[in-house]
C-alpha cells in the first residue's frame, strides 16, 4: 500500500499535457466529459483519477473501470485538486526533467496503443470499448513505475534492453518480476477488474499464447503490437491475422491513421516527439506550467480578498484592487447590473454617487453591448470617434489605449456586470498572453459578486447579510480539510486503524456544514420570491439529475403543466420541500430506477383551486411501520448521517404555505401528492 500511494503522488507527466488539463479544468464552458477526452490523453494522470476513484473514500458498487466514470464520481473540484498536486510537484521536481525522452516514448507509445485498442474494439464489437482504451493507456504503466521506485537502477536496464522480450528477462533477474506483472498488480490494488489487469499483463505475449485468451487481453496484445517500433513488423501482422483475421491492408491502414492523430496531437500540444531530452518547448511549457499554477493561486487569493467584501461600493474598490495586484491594470471600472431598474451603474469613488449610470439598450455603449452578447470583446482608441461619447470617455477615465470589457456571468447563467479594463498599449501583449487567466480571473469576480453583493437600492437585513458572510468565510477551510481527508485517507490506505477516526472527523465536518446551510435559510424582512411553479421545479430537477441521479444512473422524468401558477412568495419553501423528497427518492432507489417529478394547475377541491406538484418513484416503498409516523420527527431508516427530520421539515413548510400532503407507497414504489392553494385560498 505505501507503494502504491509514493506510485499515486511520484509519477511524473509531460508539462505539456498537465497544461492542457489545467486549462480544461479552468475552462467555464467545459463539462464532465470533455473534461475526461483530454485527460486521456495523460497515462499518468488517468491512473491517478482511477485509483481515487476506486479508493475507500470515494468506491462505488461495482467498481470504476473507465476514466469518464472516476471524473463523474471525484467532481471538477476534487479532479482540479488532484491535477494542481501533480503539477506543483512536478514543477519542484526534477525527475520529468531528468527523463524527458523517456517520458515522451512512453507517451507516444500509449497513446497509440490506446487508440489501436479502441479502434479495433470497435472494429470487432467489444461492447465497452473505453476500456480497451485505457488498458491500452496503462501499457506502460509498469515502466513508469519502476522508473519512479527505482531511478538508479532502471534507466540502465531500459537503455540496455534490445527489444521487450530482452527487458522483461533483465526485470526478471533484477526485480523478480516484470514491468507488466507490475503494472497489472497495481491495477488490481487500485480497483481495476482482474480482466482489465490482465489485458496489461499479458500484452507482451505472443499471439498463439493468447489467441483464446478474453476479447480484452486480445484486443490490447494486437494494439501494441502493432503500434510499436518505427515500421509495422511481420509478427504484428501475422498476429492480427491470428487474433482477428485481420488483412495486412487493414492493419496498416489502422496504424497509420492512429499515429497521424497522435503526431498532430503532440503539435498541437507543442511536444517536439523528435528532440532528444529537454527541447525548448519543454523549457517553454515548463515555464508556463509555473505561471499557471501561480495563477491558479491568485485565483485563491482574489476570492478571499472579495469575500472581505461589504457592500457594493466598496466591492467595486475591491475588484479594482484585485485587478492592479494580479495583472498589474492600474486603472478600470466595474459596471453592475440592476436587472429591476434595467440600468449598468459603476463607481469613480465609493463615497459618491455612481460616475455612470446606463440603460440596458443596445448601441447605447459598448459596455451593454458586451452585457447582452455575453461576449468580450477590445476596444481601441483607432475607432473612437465611431463611439459613443460615455464609451470615449471610458478611454479618458481608465487612460487607456485598449479597453478590454468582460462580461460577468454569475452561476446562474445571468448577467452580473461588465468588467472595463483600462490597458496601455505597451501591455497589451502581455495581457493578451495570459488571456485565458484574465477569463478565468473574471468568471471567479462573477460568482463572488453574485453570491455575495446586492445591487444598489437593494434593502437587505444586517443580520442575514452577516449570516452569509460567515457561511462564507467558514465554506472554504471546510471544503479544504474534506480535500486533505480524502488525500489522508489515500496516502494511509484502506486498512489503516485510523479509517475509522477519519470516518468520524468527515462526519463531524458534515454535520457542520449542514448547520451552516441551515443558518443561510434565515429569512430576509419583507422579501417573499415569488416565482413560476414549472421553472422553478425544473431548477432544481436539473441539479439533482445532473448530480445525485447521474452518479446512481436514475432516471428523472418532468411532467410540467402548472401553466401561470405561482409559488404565492414562498419559493425558498419550496425548493426545499423538492430537495427533501427527491433526496429520499433517490436514497430509496439506490442504482438505477426511475423519479416522475409532476405538475398541474389548477385542481378543484372542494371548490378551491389549487396546484398539484407530485413526485413519484418506483422504488421498493416505505415500510408500514414507518407509514403511521410518516411525517413526525422519527430516527432514521437510512442509517447513519441522517436525522429523520426530512419529511417532518417538509410537512412544516407545507401548513405554512395552507397546503397538504398526501402519501401513498407499496411494493410499486412511493408517490407524494402536494396541494398548495390558489389566489391566496387556503
Amino acid at each position: 500500500m505505501a507503494q502504491e500511494n509514493l506510485l499515486m503522488e511520484t509519477m511524473p507527466s509531460l508539462p505539456q499535457v498537465l497544461l492542457n488539463i489545467l486549462d480544461a479544468i479552468q475552462d467555464e464552458q467545459a463539462d464532465l466529459r470533455s473534461l475526461g477526452e483530454i485527460i486521456l490523453q495523460d497515462p499518468a494522470m488517468t491512473a491517478r483519477l482511477v485509483a481515487v476513484a476506486n479508493s475507500a473514500h470515494y468506491a462505488r458498487a461495482g467498481g470504476c473501470h473507465s476514466l469518464d466514470r472516476a471524473v463523474m464520481i471525484l467532481g471538477q473540484r476534487t479532479v482540479k485538486n488532484v491535477v494542481m498536486t501533480a503539477a506543483m510537484k512536478q514543477v519542484f521536481d526534477e525527475f520529468g526533467r531528468r527523463h524527458r525522452r523517456f517520458l515522451k516514448e512512453s507517451w507516444r507509445g500509449t497513446l497509440v496503443t490506446a487508440a489501436l485498442a479502441q479502434a479495433l474494439a470497435a472494429l470487432t464489437r467489444y461492447p465497452r470499448p473505453e476500456e480497451a482504451y485505457l488498458c491500452g493507456l496503462l501499457v506502460n504503466l509498469g515502466r513508469l513505475a519502476r522508473l519512479t521506485l527505482d531511478e538508479a537502477r532502471y534507466p540502465a536496464l531500459l537503455e540496455a534492453a534490445e527489444n521487450d522480450q530482452d527487458l522483461i528477462r533483465r526485470e526478471q533477474a533484477t526485480y523478480g518480476g516484470s514491468h507488466c506483472e507490475l503494472a497489472a498488480g497495481l491495477m488490481e490494488q487500485w480497483g481495476l477488474s482482474p480482466l482489465l489487469a490482465d489485458a496489461v499483463r499479458y500484452h507482451l505475449e505472443p499471439a498463439l499464447q493468447v489467441r483464446d485468451a478474453h476479447h480484452l487481453v486480445k484486443l490490447v496484445n494486437l494494439a501494441h503490437g502493432l503500434g510499436a517500433g518505427e515500421n509495422l513488423r511481420d509478427g504484428a501482422l501475422e498476429a492480427a491475422d491470428i487474433l482477428f483475421g485481420l488483412n495486412e491492408g487493414l492493419s496498416t491502414e489502422l496504424r497509420a491513421g492512429v499515429q497521424g492523430d497522435v503526431r498532430r496531437l503532440a503539435a498541437a500540444l507543442e511536444i517536439d516527439l523528435d528532440g532528444q531530452d529537454r527541447t525548448m518547448s519543454d523549457r517553454h511549457a515548463e515555464r508556463r506550467l509555473g505561471e499557471c499554477l501561480s495563477d491558479l493561486g491568485q485565483l485563491d487569493r482574489v476570492q478571499a480578498e472579495l469575500s472581505r467584501v461589504r457592500d457594493v461600493r466598496h466591492g467595486c474598490q475591491a475588484v479594482q484592487k484585485v485587478l492592479f495586484m494580479t495583472l498589474g491594470v492600474e486603472h478600470s471600472l466595474l459596471f453592475l447590473m440592476d436587472a429591476r431598474q434595467g440600468l449598468m451603474s459603476a463607481w469613480m469613488d465609493p463615497a459618491d454617487d455612481a460616475a455612470f449610470v446606463l440603460p440596458l439598450e443596445r448601441g447605447r455603449s459598448a459596455v451593454i453591448d458586451t452585457n447582452l452578447d455575453r461576449r468580450p470583446r477590445v476596444l481601441s482608441r483607432s475607432e473612437e470617434e465611431s463611439l459613443p461619447v460615455v464609451d470615449r470617455q471610458l478611454f479618458r477615465a481608465c487612460h487607456a489605449d485598449l479597453l478590454w470589457l468582460l462580461p460577468l456571468v454569475g452561476g446562474d447563467r445571468n448577467v452580473v456586470g461588465v468588467l472595463v479594463l483600462g490597458v496601455p498599449g505597451a501591455q497589451s501583449a502581455r495581457l493578451e498572453g495570459r488571456r485565458g487567466f484574465v477569463l478565468a480571473l473574471a468568471g471567479e469576480i462573477a460568482r463572488l459578486l453574485a453570491d455575495d453583493l446586492q445591487p444598489p437600492g437593494v434593502d437587505g437585513s444586517d443580520l442575514q447579510k452577516h449570516v452569509h458572510e460567515i457561511i462564507h468565510e467558514a465554506g472554504n477551510p471546510l471544503t479544504i480539510i474534506q480535500n486533505y481527508l480524502a488525500m489522508l485517507r489515500i496516502k494511509l490506505g484502506e486498512t489503516h486503524e485510523l479509517q475509522q477516526d477519519l470516518d468520524l472527523i468527515r462526519e463531524e465536518i458534515d454535520r457542520v456544514g449542514r448547520i451552516l446551510l441551515r443558518m443561510k435559510d434565515v429569512p430576509a424582512p419583507g422579501r417573499a420570491e415569488d416565482l413560476p411553479l414549472d421553472p422553478l421545479v425544473q431548477q432544481v430537477a436539473e441539479i439533482f439529475s445532473n448530480s445525485l441521479c447521474q452518479t446512481r444512473g436514475i432516471r428523472l422524468s418532468l411532467s410540467l403543466a402548472a401553466g401561470e401558477a405561482g409559488t404565492l412568495g414562498h419559493a425558498d419553501h419550496l425548493r426545499q420541500i423538492l430537495t427533501n423528497l427527491l433526496k429520499n427518492a433517490i436514497e430509496a432507489l439506490g442504482e438505477g430506477g426511475e423519479i416522475l417529478l409532476g405538475t398541474r394547475a389548477p385542481v378543484n377541491l372542494n371548490g378551491c383551486p389549487y396546484a398539484e406538484l407530485t413526485v413519484q418513484d418506483d422504488g421498493p416503498g416505505i415500510p408500514d411501520s414507518i407509514q403511521s409516523r410518516l411525517f413526525s420527527p422519527v430516527t432514521s431508516t437510512k442509517g447513519e448521517g441522517h436525522s429523520g427530520l426530512g419529511l417532518s421539515i417538509t410537512r412544516r413548510l407545507i401548513d405554512e404555505m395552507g397546503g397538504s400532503i398526501v402519501c401513498a407507497s407499496g411494493t410499486q414504489g412511493t408517490r407524494f401528492q402536494i396541494l398548495f392553494p390558489l389566489d391566496g385560498q387556503g
